[in-house]
């Protein structure tokens, strides 16, 4: 086109039809115009070829830059060129002996032109809808042997929702993908389902015939779990003085009702093998211990490995809770798992006394937190005031968070010695004269009771078996008791110097009638004797 419109040039046209002197001859351009327009030589033909021209010349003016720029700003040239061509037309016009020329390769060109025209158009709508779908769909990768974690992480940032199902697999690792339902290297859409199948390792249900262990070694039976995937199984390792390293000690179920004949993969057991004999060396010195709080000899012996032994013992010097002596010396080196043994002091002790070197005094008013119940008692063979007994051995010690005992401390009352109790003592006060007295004090004394017609007060103590002597520690004592019942006797004043006539008769009724009240007194006491040895059987 541009070579075209090369033709149109101000040399070619000047106000006056000019010929070349390469121009064509008119039985050739006759020729070629034929040859050219043979088919379309109609006057509408011709009208539309030049419409073509001219459209092309505004075509190639709108894909010219300069073209743009002058008529945006003309130039003081193009406003020249323009007032000359005002000038031309009023005064006639450049173009009156016109002639028009074709450009014989303008259909190829134009062919040519649509033809980039449409490819231009067909790449940039393929572009278009390549960076649509290359905008809405995303490749699947292959997630087959890998974590499910990857395949979540993925699916968040595509948009893509990952799904899992979860299934048994013996030969797939807990969490690792076996199967995808979109496949690797397909395009799948953003926003819809991807489910990916998710293995959750061998089955805990399944029956596992367990071997022999007593027969296996540790590398066998660890070989065996591996292969079996029997992950409950632990082997455990532990030092036994009696079985040799590498040698099978026991197999526990973690259930002791579990049947090991139908073990299942997700019980329980511990299989134990020996690690032989536990040797240390003696590389642990030990330091002096003595007077150090046991606490921080405690956490010597943890650090260390060391076991540790105590006994408590009483200490005057050594406060309580803390070291007295060691049995192993300062600088002794011994090993891990070695015994110490040390002797920790209780503080003072509380000693209980001895009561044999005080007077009952003297041990009433003692003091050192020690409670002491002082008694006294009838002895035969020990002189009274002495010391008898005491219910906790003397020297006995007790640290202060003991519970202390209470001791009771005897002392001898002499042998058990019986008052005059005529005239003074009723029946009513013998029981609690005779416990107070005699059974208190740990003499078995017991009284028994018979009455007498007497003119004493009813109930007076009026005869005694005993009195006024010292008693064995075992013994009883007949108390006689007035009825009362006799009137005091007032004796007759007369002169005996003047005998009467009637005196041996007087004195002969009063010797018989003493003679019948000893009768009836004597049936009286024996009955009373009765009454009162059973009444002091009784007491």
């Amino acid at each position: 086109m541009s070579d075209f419109l090369s033709n149109f040039s101000k040399e070619n046209y000047d106000g006056k039809k000019k010929l070349a002197s390469s121009k064509v001859p008119e039985a050739d351009l006759d020729e070629n115009f034929e040859k050219e327009f043979s088919t379309d030589a109609s006057p509408s033909k011709a009208e539309e070829t030049e419409k073509d021209l001219s459209r092309s010349q505004r075509m190639n003016r709108s894909f010219d830059p300069a073209y743009d720029q002058r008529l945006a700003s003309p130039t003081a040239e193009t406003e020249e060129r323009l007032s000359e061509e005002t000038t031309e037309s009023e005064s006639g016009g450049r173009f009156q002996a016109e002639e028009t020329e074709f450009d014989p390769t303008y259909k190829k060109r134009r062919i040519r032109k649509i033809a980039l025209l449409s490819g231009a158009a067909i790449a940039v709508f393929a572009g278009l809808f390549f960076l649509y779908y290359s905008l809405t769909h995303v490749l699947v990768p292959d997630f087959s042997g890998k974590a499910v974690a990857e395949a979540r992480s993925w699916g968040s940032e595509a948009g893509v929702k990952v799904e899992t199902k979860q299934v048994y697999d013996f030969k797939a690792a807990i969490n690792e993908v076996i199967s995808q339902s979109a496949k690797a290297g397909e395009k799948l859409k953003k926003g819809t389902e991807m489910t990916v199948t998710v293995s959750m390792g061998p089955d805990p249900e399944e029956i596992i015939p367990l071997p022999d262990f007593a027969n296996l070694t540790v590398d066998q039976a660890t070989a065996w779990i591996e292969e079996k995937k029997a992950e409950n199984v632990t082997i455990i390792r532990e030092f036994d003085k009696q079985i040799t390293d590498g040698g099978f000690i026991k197999m526990e179920a973690a259930s002791k009702d579990q049947d090991l004949e139908k073990y299942k993969r997700q019980d329980r057991l511990n299989v134990y093998y020996s690690k032989g004999k536990e040797v240390f060396e003696k590389n642990i010195t030990v330091t002096d211990f003595t007077n150090k709080p046991l606490s921080e000899v405690s956490d010597w012996a943890k650090t260390n490995g060391v076991k540790l032994t105590t006994e408590k013992i009483f200490s005057e010097t050594i406060a309580a809770d803390n070291v007295v002596s060691q049995e192993t010396a300062k600088g002794t080196k011994i090993a891990k798992n070695d015994t110490l043994k040390l002797k920790v002091s209780k503080g003072k002790p509380i000693r209980i006394p001895d009561y044999s070197q005080y007077t009952i005094e003297q041990a009433q008013s003692l003091e050192g937190g020690i409670s002491a119940v002082i008694k006294s008692v009838y002895s035969d063979s020990v002189g009274y005031g002495r010391f008898i007994s005491q219910s906790v051995e003397a020297g006995k010690e007790f640290a202060e968070e003991d519970k202390l005992p209470s001791v009771e401390v005897v002392y001898s009352q002499g042998r058990p010695y019986i008052k005059d109790l005529r005239g003074q003592t009723t029946e009513g006060d013998l029981p609690k004269l005779f416990f107070d007295e005699f059974q208190a004090k740990g003499a078995d004394i017991t009284y028994s009771v018979y009455y007498v017609d007497s003119a004493e007060p009813k109930g007076t103590v009026i005869e005694m078996s005993k009195y006024g002597e010292f008693l064995p520690l075992t013994a009883t004592i007949s108390i006689g008791i007035s009825l009362g019942n006799k009137q005091a006797e007032i004796p007759p004043v007369s002169d005996p110097s003047l005998p009467t006539e009637d005196s041996d008769t007087t004195a002969t009724t009063e010797t018989q009638q003493p003679a019948d009240n000893q009768e009836t007194s004597a049936v009286k006491n024996n009955n009373a004797t009765l009454e009162a040895n059973n009444s002091g059987s009784k007491g």
